[in-house]
């Protein structure tokens, strides 16, 4: 049976009884196909039966060669033929004698990897004539050739053509140190972040190291890394963003009026005078009848509430931080000056206060970070040394004990005014606050 149907794809007539249709429009039918019996004894009856095919497009049963086997045997195992149609050519020098190898397996010389040098001369010859006027371009007139422009509609009353702009390909990103095949010790550890934004976790993620390129296996994830800048490309956008310029006044909140924020201070009661430099702390007594002040001028003052008038000075050495008031024990006053504490008694041995400038020499103790502050006491004042400056002081409700915060916050001491004893609770901590329950 020849083929009638063409090149029209047998797949249309799978399920059809026929295949294609002949001259006089009358349905072909397929041909009957024999069943396992009867290919069995056809095989047993003839020793070539094997060699037997069916041509689905054709409709008959052709016989293969020796030839065409032996072919076919040798695609299906992968063996490439060494001889085309039979034709046998040898190659030969121009002596006559024949090689061993095929010609062109020689070395390209390094001298077709350089740059030519005479290329480079022809090349600056050419920039020496254009520059010295001895070479012109053409000069072409558009008017002259009856040309004319196909974007004149485009062009505004400007002179440019109103043409959107090319936009910008997204930059791929730049290769680091985990994408290296043999990086530094250092860089051999990647930092991954894992979790959510609230809890950021790192894991260090450990890369393979490979000792010559020639031991680097092909890229895993060269599709994906592909499909990701296709889709780079893709989505990137299609239109311009501009800058907007805002004027910073017009971010900022409206401020209320000051009318809305009363109550607070509108006039000036009271002004105590006598610091000479910046006032560091102030702290009133319990009854509120007194208030004591620590400046930079290493002085201290005690001053009268109700008059202004300062009632005492002190004199140190160094600048006082921070004064506070014992709560039970109202004449007793704390003052950070340097690295210690100093318990000054405000009233004399009658009980009654009395005016007039002190002076106070702190006594001289070597104190080591890991020793205890030790207890002093000279004209009438008690000194609680440090090892550091003491930034700030604070007391009991009962007045018994008072905590000292030294170097910032590093070390905080608990005192006892009592037995005059310390001892340091918390170290190496951070501290920006104390207070005691």
């Amino acid at each position: 049976m020849d083929n009638t149907i063409g090149d029209v794809p047998l797949e249309w007539y799978r399920e059809e009884e026929h295949v294609g249709y002949d001259a006089d429009g009358r349905k072909i039918f397929k041909p009957g196909k024999g069943d396992s019996i009867e290919h069995l004894l056809q095989l047993v009856d003839d020793p070539s039966y094997w060699r037997t095919v069916f041509d689905e497009k054709g409709g008959n049963e052709p016989k293969l060669s020796k030839a065409q086997v032996e072919l076919i045997q040798k695609l299906r195992g992968g063996v490439m033929p060494r001889h085309f149609f039979g034709v046998e050519q040898e190659i030969q020098d121009v002596a006559g004698q024949e090689l061993d190898k095929a010609p062109g397996q020689a070395r390209e010389p390094k001298r077709r990897f350089i740059p030519s040098k005479w290329e480079a001369k022809m090349v600056i010859r050419i920039i020496r004539s254009l520059r010295n006027g001895y070479l012109h371009k053409p000069v072409t007139n558009n008017v002259s050739q009856g040309l004319r422009l196909i974007w004149d509609s485009l062009r505004t009353p400007t002179g440019n053509i109103n043409v959107p702009q090319s936009l910008v390909i997204p930059k791929t990103r730049a290769p680091s140190h985990i994408d290296s095949y043999n990086p530094p010790v250092e860089y051999r550890t990647t930092d991954v972040f894992n979790g959510s934004s609230r809890n950021k976790q790192t894991s260090q993620v450990y890369q393979n190291v490979y000792g010559a390129l020639r031991k680097v296996p092909s890229y895993a994830p060269y599709v994906i890394d592909r499909f990701r800048r296709c889709l780079d490309l893709y989505l990137c956008p299609r239109v311009e963003k501009h800058r907007i310029s805002v004027h910073p006044s017009d971010i900022l909140p409206p401020l209320p009026n000051p009318k809305e924020l009363r109550p607070f201070p509108t006039t000036e009661m009271l002004r105590m005078t006598g610091h000479r430099g910046k006032v560091l702390s102030i702290a009133p007594d319990p009854t509120g009848n007194w208030l004591v002040s620590g400046s930079s001028d290493r002085t201290m003052r005690k001053w009268e509430i109700s008059t202004g008038r300062c009632i005492r000075v002190w004199h140190f050495t160094k600048e006082v931080k921070h004064v506070a008031w014992c709560p039970r024990l109202g004449n007793i006053i704390s003052a950070c000056v340097g690295a210690a504490v100093v318990l000054i008694d405000s009233a004399d041995d009658s009980g009654q206060y009395s005016t007039g400038q002190h002076e106070a020499q702190i006594p001289n103790m070597e104190i080591t970070e890991h020793t205890t502050p030790k207890w002093a006491e000279r004209s009438g004042m008690i000194f609680v040394l440090h090892s550091a400056d003491v930034t700030k002081v604070i007391w009991h409700h009962k007045g018994d004990y008072f905590a000292s915060m030294v170097s910032d916050g590093k070390h905080v001491m608990i005192n006892r005014l009592s037995r005059k004893s310390s001892q340091q609770i918390f170290r190496h901590q951070k501290f920006v606050e104390i207070a005691f329950q």
